[in-house]
């Protein structure tokens, strides 16, 4: 795909090698997100958790990546790990980049780290009170179903039950499956954004270190974790149709008036945006563009559009967390 106005943010374009998901400089084509994170650095897409920019410049540069075929998958992986893995650092002991050897995540180091974070376990329903992980004794039990970026990550934040409390543990993601106390590490993908891998992960009774304490207490943090994750679905939004919009003017239209909308609502924001600052927009007004979308490929509901492409799905889809933020955001303008 050939741009009008090529980017610095159009990864693929500017380092990717020809039919390829990889950079052309790329010997061991294992790991997706892991053989672009120098690249991603190297165009600063990282400035945001290192606070040398706005999180309005953050958006702006996924949005650009998504534009790309592939581009999707990429930024996603970005996102979540400095929304997420980022935002939990930015509220931990160690808030300042450089302050703990996991900040190398974010600084360029070489081999690249991944940092990833476990919070969803089987019927937890996306309620933190129904966590069942724990530490006791400095022994971790307990398993993390879906982590996203885990199947490459090197350490996964984990997301205890403690009493009336939610620590979060740094823990290292052993190579080996049949690694002693790790009774399940199984890396999977997605049908939407296919080249984001994600982890199953069991232990029982695994040993930790006393550094391991990272937060805590997750509590109230999830929410604007999960707030900065739904902002930033707005960004790959307007990448995703970059293309469609040249096609159709009506398309062309509802982007627009989202573009507009994301920076009325983000430009203002100084530092890491909290809770409180991103609720004020939500829920995030992306429904007119995924409409126009559907009308554009002549189909019922914006549901159908992974017939297309199953990348949609991830604009669509609804956890238990979303669910409850929109319930929440109703009871505040109740009068």
């Amino acid at each position: 795909m050939n741009f009008v106005n090529e980017s610095p943010y159009h990864l693929f374009s500017k380092y990717g090698e020809k039919d390829s998901i990889y950079p052309k400089s790329v010997l061991e084509k294992n790991d997706f997100y892991r053989s672009w994170k120098p690249y991603l650095f190297a165009s600063g897409f990282y400035d945001f958790i290192l606070r040398k920019e706005s999180y309005f410049e953050f958006q702006n540069k996924i949005s650009t990546l998504a534009e790309e075929p592939n581009g999707v998958s990429l930024a996603l992986s970005c996102m979540v790990e400095v929304n997420v893995a980022g935002g939990i650092l930015l509220h931990s002991k160690y808030p300042n980049p450089g302050s703990h050897f996991v900040w190398d995540a974010f600084l360029g180091v070489t081999p690249p780290i991944i940092l990833s974070v476990g919070v969803s376990e089987p019927g937890f329903e996306g309620k933190i009170k129904k966590l069942q992980s724990s530490v006791v004794s400095g022994k971790l039990t307990g398993i993390k179903s879906f982590v996203t970026n885990g199947g490459e990550a090197n350490f996964v934040f984990w997301v205890t039950k403690s009493e009336n409390e939610n620590p979060v543990y740094i823990v290292p993601i052993p190579k080996e499956s049949n690694f002693p106390y790790v009774i399940l590490k199984e890396s999977f993908h997605t049908d939407f954004t296919p080249h984001v891998s994600h982890l199953k992960i069991q232990v029982n009774d695994l040993p930790l270190v006393a550094e391991s304490l990272l937060i805590e207490d997750y509590g109230e943090l999830g929410m604007e974790l999960r707030l900065k994750e739904l902002c930033s679905l707005v960004s790959l939004l307007i990448g995703k149709t970059k293309v469609l919009s040249t096609i159709d003017s009506d398309l062309n239209r509802e982007r627009n008036k989202l573009i507009q909308w994301r920076e009325s609502f983000l430009q203002g924001f100084e530092g890491n945006p909290t809770k409180e600052m991103l609720l004020e927009g939500f829920p995030y007004p992306i429904l007119p563009l995924l409409l126009s979308v559907t009308k554009y490929y002549q189909l019922e509901k914006p549901e159908d559009l992974k017939t297309i492409d199953p990348d949609w799905q991830l604009f669509v889809w609804e956890d238990s967390l979303t669910k409850y933020l929109t319930q929440l955001k109703k009871r505040s303008q109740s009068p």
